[in-house]
């Protein structure tokens, strides 16, 4: 896999300012195949029965050992009177931290006060450049510049059309905050795995929306200050994500807020989750859940990330040498992922030839929709 990913970056950088759609759209399939039969076979295992009602617990009686099973549901769930009340960052607001932090580096966008991230340097990046806007454009700006104190209140101006959204690890705020990591211990019980342990501060004011998408994390969801709104879809929901060679990679295609069914004729929002979380309140975000996250108030959070079982998996199965080469033809390319995929099902235990078949079929249907929607 190592020798075949330098292959693909010198590849890519040589042919760059040459490649055809049609050459790019092949690339992706053959290259995107094993990836999503992965992601496939996973998500078979996550329960995405849609839920009447969302759980709240009152976790005051409970151990650390509490927090793993709760998680380990694989559903959204509220937890109140949580080991986050404890953390010294419980009694942050905004106000404190403009004190704390005199500068931050937030994205900014104009227009759309909905942010979606974009990653650069996927394979495609070059295709869609004419067509999307970059929003990785970052600026140094104060947090009353942030939230917009000077001009509304903190409130959307919906006549503003400059957006900043800000989301940093803690660990990198050091510079200006040096015992921030301090004001979230401990952490130990919203820790589920060894990889990706990441705490994140997200400041935003009224308005500002995060796309919806997926973390392939653990994600303990914590509310300081003001209101967010989760919409949440199991894994299973048929949202047309964008490639893994897409900038917009872990991303829905589909606008949930206004949906185009002609385009997305599969989207099915009848497991729908909403749920609205409130200071004080600790929201489990299941991994490769997809949410869709709405600032209803100036608000203050803090997330603790850690990488989910079938992210280790993943990792994993992409370290071993996967039997493609780029110098071989595209039709013999296909028959090696087949003859690949064939195998790794075997590997996992999966024999069905049945299962097989329609997986097959499901994933080249996918492919199908990401080539004539992602490109």
């Amino acid at each position: 896999m190592t020798r075949m990913r330098r292959q693909l970056q010198t590849t890519t950088a040589r042919r760059e300012a040459n490649i055809s759609h049609p050459q790019a759209r092949a690339l992706f399939a053959v290259s995107s195949a094993c990836a999503i039969l992965v992601v496939a076979c996973l998500v078979i295992y996550l329960d995405d029965a849609s839920l009447e009602m969302v759980r709240r617990i009152n976790m005051s009686q409970s151990d650390g050992s509490a927090y793993r099973e709760i998680v380990e549901w694989r559903k959204p769930v509220v937890l109140t009177s949580t080991v986050a009340d404890r953390w010294k960052a419980s009694k942050w607001t905004s106000k404190f931290l403009s004190w704390k932090l005199p500068h931050i580096l937030a994205y900014r966008q104009e227009l759309d006060p909905v942010f979606m991230t974009f990653h650069d340097g996927k394979p495609l990046e070059h295709l869609v450049n004419e067509y999307w806007k970059d929003f990785n454009e970052k600026v140094n700006v104060t947090i009353p510049e942030l939230l917009h104190w000077q001009v509304s209140g903190g409130n959307h101006d919906k006549n503003d059309d400059n957006f900043l959204y800000f989301s940093q690890d803690i660990s990198l705020l050091r510079d200006w905050f040096p015992d921030i990591v301090s004001h979230t211990m401990p952490i130990n019980d919203l820790v589920v795995s060894e990889g990706g342990i990441q705490v994140n501060l997200w400041i935003g004011r009224a308005g500002i929306t995060t796309h919806m998408h997926y973390d392939a994390m653990y994600n303990f969801f914590y509310q300081i200050q003001g209101q967010k709104r989760f919409t949440l879809l199991p894994p299973t929901s048929c949202l047309y994500l964008y490639p893994c060679l897409h900038p917009h990679y872990g991303h829905s295609q589909v606008d949930i807020m206004a949906p185009d069914m002609k385009k997305f004729p599969l989207f099915n929002r009848s497991a729908e989750v909403v749920i609205v979380v409130h200071p004080g309140e600790l929201l489990v975000v299941p991994p490769f859940w997809f949410h869709h996250v709405e600032t209803l108030q100036e608000s203050v959070s803090l997330n603790v990330w850690s990488d989910a079982s079938e992210y280790i998996l993943m990792n994993n199965i992409y370290s071993k040498p996967v039997p493609l080469e780029l110098e071989w033809l595209f039709e013999r390319r296909v028959q090696a992922t087949r003859l690949y995929s064939h195998l790794l099902l075997k590997a996992l235990g999966i024999q069905s030839d049945d299962f097989i078949q329609k997986l097959f079929f499901t994933v080249g249907d996918l492919l199908y929709h990401c080539s004539m929607y992602a490109c």
